[in-house]
């Protein structure tokens, strides 16, 4: 029998090849059933199955919700929570088997089979293991190293930035672990995280303190609503750097909210118990776990979960789902096509005012709207980076700084989008042309909401996503970016606003449900997602 078990650069690995399933503990639910009610004949059952002659064997059993096991030859058996690698994606990173990942680990059934054989390529291939739907990061990870087995200048160019990236966090003391996790993922995520690491500090010093600075009354908390982890597709950012730079600015938590993923908030919330018993963070920072949720019809915030909330899902259900466990549902889009019918339809806690001038603009309609006065405008500063963690950030009023105090004032409305680093963006709106372009376009949205809210009604559906030929057009004219183009298409003739609005696709919503029509592929479907 042939094992490794080790630790590398602080991240635990295996190499599961060779490893015969007779000499495997029981699979969890195996173990839970038959052992757990006694400690002394889970420690009879597991030691059972070792060969007297063969020294320095360890073998570990893991399962989701179970105690997780640990024996070694001649040892006393070894008990650790396992609560803290409940998320796949977690657990997947620390080589530790779960029935989610791996359904075909069977050992108690296939005692003649190893390890590879009963699980094959399913860390390349496991849903549950990919982010964004579709970026395993396994996969990518061996994607990338036989990319730079093929091009040596690819791997002198990866090896520059692995020393590069160990440099700028280098006294960090999982520097090792996060510059591995880093050379594994997506080059270019690896050196813009470099360049913005490098970069942000130095224009913040150009800019005016307003900008940058945590400026918070003496009952507020300041708190940055959302935040990547490195373990988001999208972040390389050390995590304690992340929490480090949050408590440094003034922050006093922070929402680790990656996409569609709870792993990282909870890995998060491990190292800033570290970091705290070594006195580095301060005894009052919070780490609130949090997760972006892709909807069938748009993004949702959700704060202050205990458990992983899957994506694809409704946004209606999406919300219900928050709120059952008590969570709190902000929307992270408020100002996209059918933005503001939604936030007043549905039970969210309050919505994002986001950057950029088209969002910004129907944001800014928004808090006119004296029927939506009850949901708080909220800052978060969305970033995979660690510098700019903060800017901008949200004010919570409340002298209770718990994690639960800091959940009952902000469902109770007790907060307010604070710090000035979107400043230029709600001016712009305002100045002459920009505003008076930007009201004239917006007239068309406020027809396009409302003719989604009379087809809603007529369909009886929870909601409803209507898209038309003109819909990204004028958003991009609203945004200024596409606005000299789109006015060249105007001239050329190619431009869709010289015709009627066709129809592109519409979505319908009930309960769990989403049904659908695409004008593009003439197609029909149904599509729903939920667990029960």
């Amino acid at each position: 029998m042939s094992v490794t078990l080790g630790t590398a650069v602080g991240l635990e690995l295996a190499s599961p090849a060779g490893l015969s399933a007779e000499y495997v503990e029981k699979s969890p639910l195996a173990l839970e059933r038959e052992v757990r009610p006694s400690y002394s004949a889970a420690r009879k059952a597991l030691l059972a199955d070792f060969p007297t002659g063969e020294p320095g064997v360890k073998l570990s059993g893991y399962g989701e919700g179970h105690t997780v096991y640990t024996a070694r030859r001649g040892l006393p058996v070894r008990s650790i929570p396992s609560i803290q690698y409940r998320y796949p994606l977690d657990s997947g990173q620390q080589w530790r088997m779960s029935d989610q990942i791996f359904p075909g680990f069977l050992p108690e059934i296939y005692p003649g089979r190893s390890w590879d054989e009963m699980l094959g390529q399913r860390y390349l291939t496991s849903p549950w293991l990919e982010q964004r739907g579709w970026a395993n990061p396994f996969r990518i990870a061996k994607e990338e190293v036989q990319r730079w087995n093929r091009d040596e200048d690819a791997a002198w160019r990866r090896a520059w930035l692995a020393a590069a990236y160990w440099w700028t966090h280098k006294d960090h003391p999982t520097v090792g672990r996060d510059t591995l996790l880093a050379t594994l993922g997506r080059q270019h995520y690896q050196s813009r995280d470099l360049v913005i690491e490098h970069l942000a500090p130095r224009v913040l010093e150009l800019l005016p303190s307003m900008v940058s600075e945590v400026t918070v009354g003496e009952h507020e908390v300041a708190v940055d609503l959302r935040v990547e982890s490195n373990t988001s597709f999208d972040s390389t950012t050390s995590v304690e750097s992340l929490l480090l730079r949050a408590a440094k600015r003034g922050l006093g938590a922070v929402v680790i909210a990656d996409r569609n993923r709870i792993g990282g908030a909870q890995r998060a919330q491990r190292i800033a118990d570290g970091l705290r018993v070594a006195g580095k963070l301060p005894a009052d920072f919070r780490v609130i776990i949090g997760e972006y949720i892709d909807t069938t019809s748009g993004g949702v915030l959700a704060l202050f979960v205990d458990t992983w909330i899957p994506e694809g899902m409704t946004m209606g259900k999406t919300v219900e789902m928050i709120h059952d466990q008590g969570g709190l549902a902000i929307l992270a889009h408020p100002g996209v096509a059918g933005g503001p019918r939604v936030l007043r339809q549905m039970p969210f806690d309050g919505y994002l005012i986001q950057a950029g001038l088209f969002e910004m603009f129907r944001t800014l309609q928004i808090l006119y709207d004296p029927a939506l006065a009850d949901k708080p405008a909220l800052y978060a500063s969305n970033s995979p980076y660690g510098a700019a963690v903060g800017l901008p950030y949200t004010a919570i009023e409340t002298s209770d700084n718990t994690t639960e105090g800091l959940r009952r004032a902000l469902a109770d409305g007790r907060a307010y989008a604070a710090g000035g680093t979107y400043l230029l963006w709600m001016m712009a709106p305002t100045m002459k042309p920009i505003g008076q372009i930007e009201t004239v376009l917006n007239h068309y949205f406020v027809w396009h909401d409302e003719l989604e809210q009379q087809l809603q009604q007529l369909m009886k559906a929870d909601n409803i996503v209507l898209r038309t030929s003109w819909d990204r057009e004028l958003q991009g004219w609203m945004g200024l970016d596409r606005l000299v183009a789109g006015l060249r298409r105007i001239d050329n003739r190619s431009s869709s606003l010289l015709e009627w609005p066709q129809l592109e696709s519409i979505a319908l919503e009930y309960s769990y449900f989403q049904l659908s029509y695409s004008d593009a592929e003439d197609l029909f479907s149904v599509r729903a997602r939920h667990i029960w």
